[in-house]
């Protein structure tokens, strides 16, 4: 008989729960790396394209929009001065106008920064399809090394590692994701006890459900739906020159309108 062994017999259930917990260990690594990509890098990037393709015409649509309503507000309460046989008065008419539409200026200028913004991001520097690959691959396996839904028993420093990690992610930083990799214990022992082991692998497949559940819910919300449309030049086109028909619109009615605000602008009592 052989004595002195430090083994231990596993039975067929806790050879299966240990199989198991493994390929959740990947498939979460997986979700969750995807997630944070869809997140920090695609949101952006599509968001960006949107804005630049097809966004700058809408909010050129949305401005004159505006204008026109400003244009009929603006004969409604000059007409108001008419009907009263009384002088229009346009400075008042001016602050009233102002003070009406001061909510749709904010949001003029503030789509009018993201425009900027997006111009700005899409002319910075992007990581090679290589880069990129290597990205994923080394953060890939620091979720699997450092989050805490896989690894519950952490200690404060890996905790801390993994926070940096994230950023470096979100900054596309290769160089802080290797150093935080070698920094790893790549002799990490294997969690010998098996009596939580049930309980780990139901609280990891449910952590991968609703992982699973929320990148479903991302694909179907902006800008994911635009994955493949943004790549559609008929589908780009199409929509330009819808928002040039609009803009064509809007222009005329814009002319016509003010050449009302004149006319009552210049009334005068007979």
């Amino acid at each position: 008989m052989t004595t002195g062994s430090t083994s231990i017999d596993l039975t067929n259930e806790q050879k299966e729960l240990r199989l198991q917990y493994e390929r959740l260990k990947i498939e979460f690594s997986e979700l969750f790396a995807l997630k944070n990509e869809m997140l920090s890098h695609e949101a952006p990037l599509l968001t960006s394209l949107y804005l630049e393709l097809i966004g700058r015409k809408l909010y050129e649509v949305y401005c004159l929009s505006v204008e026109l309503s400003k244009l009929k507000q603006r004969m409604t309460l000059l007409q108001a001065y008419v009907n009263r046989n009384q002088i229009p008065e346009i400075t008042v008419v001016d602050k009233k106008i102002e003070t009406q539409f001061a909510e749709y200026q904010k949001k003029i200028e503030d789509e009018a920064q993201r425009l900027a913004a997006a111009k700005e991001y899409l002319k910075g520097s992007f990581l090679s399809a290589e880069e990129t690959k290597e990205l994923k691959g080394i953060y890939y396996t620091i979720v699997k090394r450092l989050h805490p839904d896989i690894n519950p028993d952490l200690t404060e420093d890996q905790k801390e590692l993994f926070v940096k990690a994230q950023a470096a992610y979100d900054l596309l930083d290769i160089n802080t994701l290797q150093i935080i990799l070698i920094s790893l214990d790549i002799g990490k022992k294997e969690d010998s006890e098996e009596y939580n082991l049930a309980e780990k692998v139901k609280k990891l497949a449910e952590n991968v459900s609703v992982l699973t559940n929320q990148i479903d819910a991302l694909n179907r919300e902006f800008p994911y739906v635009l994955r493949e449309k943004l790549s559609d030049e008929a589908w780009i086109k199409a929509e330009q020159e819808d928002a040039d028909k609009q803009l064509e619109t809007y222009k005329t009615e814009i002319e016509k309108y003010k050449q009302y605000v004149i006319l009552l602008e210049e009334w005068k009592p007979a």
